[in-house]
């Protein structure tokens, strides 16, 4: 996320915030929104005073162009799932979010038990009621559930399908892989998850989005990433961490060369009700993506074969942002600004501002929001409410005034 600072000169300073700051520089940093500094500062003189330093942290959301649906949080099966398995009571005694969605993976972890599937469960609420039977699944089963529970508890949460890079000659080179990533309001950012075997990546404690992870990997093999198991504090670092992982002379970062998502919540991708959002760069442009297949032999992957991949080069339309509040300035008058607020936010309930640190309150009007200035210290901080009670990243900005 791009912070900002400004003094009498203008000397633009990064806070280094985590999303603008992250370990790949292959993600794209969150760009700051259309309530720029200069254009604050402007708006502060129209309203009557002179601002002497600024802090803003107000950046721009970021959107998709393809399309991607999601369940809604009050959608009948995420009702269910919620209600019969508890999901609240699995994340109770989370210190925070990223915790919570950590106990989740582990909890997923621990309902399943991995191996080849004899039944066609469709969604996350009969794929547990199996597994509870002793039926066994692989990791795209796991997927499914991971990304189902954390909608049902009102984090947006996605499939996707990994592979490391293989020639069509290397028969038995494919590792297609099923797994899930996050959105952290913590982080401000995807997060890679892997129920299957309890996983998530890092660098310098921080954690990975998938994206991240392959940059890491194209970068130096994957070298600095720190491979996760578990919830904190019990975590254990291990390398290989990927339960079924068995190239010796290969870290399993190599996984995540070919990369898709999907809004799939069926499990077979013939039935799948959407594309395969594909990202191309310049690290696997004119490649193609072959899978395992008969004999040792390999095919084209099914997202050729079934016409489901959607490629795109404009990574927004894969990593795009939930609940960031974007604030434009909508007027001025004496004493005050008006500012009228926007989201991608699947799921908002409302909008809440904080004035000046004096507690959160509910915006009645998202097109009017006024800011009272006074000379001193004026602040501002806005944020998302889901349907979930869930808070998204703050937008904040402040003032000294003369």
């Amino acid at each position: 996320m791009s912070g900002y600072r400004f003094s009498l000169t203008p000397t633009l300073i990064c806070l280094g915030l985590l999303a603008a700051c992250g370990p790949n520089p292959s993600q794209r940093p969150f760009t700051p929104g259309a309530l720029e500094p200069l254009r604050l500062m402007d708006a502060a003189a129209a309203a009557g005073y002179i601002a002497g330093e600024m802090q803003t942290d107000i950046p721009a959301s970021l959107r998709p162009r393809l399309p991607f649906n999601t369940l809604p949080y009050n959608d009948s099966l995420l009702n269910v799932l919620r209600d019969k398995y508890d999901l609240r009571g699995v994340i109770a005694g989370a210190q925070d979010e990223w915790q919570a969605q950590l106990m989740l993976n582990h909890w997923v972890h621990t309902r399943i038990t991995n191996g080849t599937p004899t039944s066609e469960p469709q969604n996350a609420l009969e794929i547990l009621d199996l597994a509870a039977q002793g039926k066994q699944f692989w990791c795209s089963y796991y997927a499914i559930t991971y990304t189902q529970c954390a909608l049902a508890l009102g984090w947006q949460a996605r499939k996707l399908g990994l592979d490391r890079y293989h020639p069509e000659e290397e028969g038995k080179g494919s590792r297609h892989h099923g797994a899930t990533e996050v959105w952290s309001n913590r982080f401000r950012k995807w997060i890679y998850i892997d129920p299957q075997s309890d996983l998530h990546f890092e660098k310098d404690g921080v954690p990975l989005s998938a994206w991240e992870i392959r940059g890491e990997w194209l970068k130096d093999k994957g070298l600095g990433v720190e491979h996760v198991v578990g919830v904190p504090p019990d975590t254990l670092r291990k390398n290989p961490a990927v339960v079924w992982w068995d190239l010796k002379a290969e870290d399993e970062t190599s996984l995540f060369f070919w990369l898709f998502y999907t809004d799939e919540f069926s499990t077979w991708e013939k039935d799948s009700p959407s594309k395969f959002l594909f990202p191309q760069d310049s690290a696997n442009a004119g490649l193609t993506w072959y899978q395992g297949g008969a004999e040792g032999k390999s095919r084209l992957h099914t997202g050729y074969l079934n016409d489901l991949f959607l490629k795109t080069d404009r990574l927004e339309d894969v990593y795009w942002t939930v609940g960031v509040t974007e604030a434009a300035l909508a007027g001025t008058a004496k004493g005050r600004l008006s500012l009228s607020l926007d989201s991608y936010c699947p799921d908002l309930d409302y909008y809440e501002v904080n004035l000046d640190g004096q507690g959160w309150k509910r915006v009645e009007d998202p097109a009017n929001v006024i800011w009272p200035l006074n000379k001193g210290a004026s602040s501002l901080a806005l944020r998302t409410i889901n349907r979930a009670g869930g808070a998204g990243p703050e937008t904040t900005a402040r003032m000294l005034l003369k």
